[in-house]
């Protein structure tokens, strides 16, 4: 009788805070979700950047990078980041990609 009485006792705490468990495991999850999201890439200066400082931006390797050091040589400082589809190598879809990364 006793044991029967500590069982379904036992039962009415689990089913009681099971749903609070699975909140704290959400809630965990949110928090690091949050953390990941939270890291902010600081945007590059296109008129600045080195060879390797855009090498690191997806989309970007090597070439792309001293592609667009010699347009910024030839030609002068960006004055509009859309001003990056005239360098060799670079189209729209590259410029929707890496443009986030890039100020003036």
């Amino acid at each position: 009788m006793k044991y029967k009485l500590i069982y379904r006792l036992l039962a009415v705490f689990s089913l009681l805070f099971l749903p609070f468990s699975q909140q704290v495991l959400a809630a965990d999850k949110v928090e690091q979700g949050v953390q990941i999201t939270a890291q902010v890439v600081e945007k590059i200066d296109i008129n600045q950047a080195t060879g390797q400082q855009l090498s690191v931006i997806k989309g970007i390797g090597e070439k792309k990078a001293q592609a667009i050091i010699d347009y910024r040589e030839t030609n002068g400082d960006f004055s509009d980041l859309n001003e990056l589809v005239e360098v060799n190598g670079i189209g729209e879809a590259t410029l929707k990609k890496i443009q986030p990364f890039f100020t003036l």
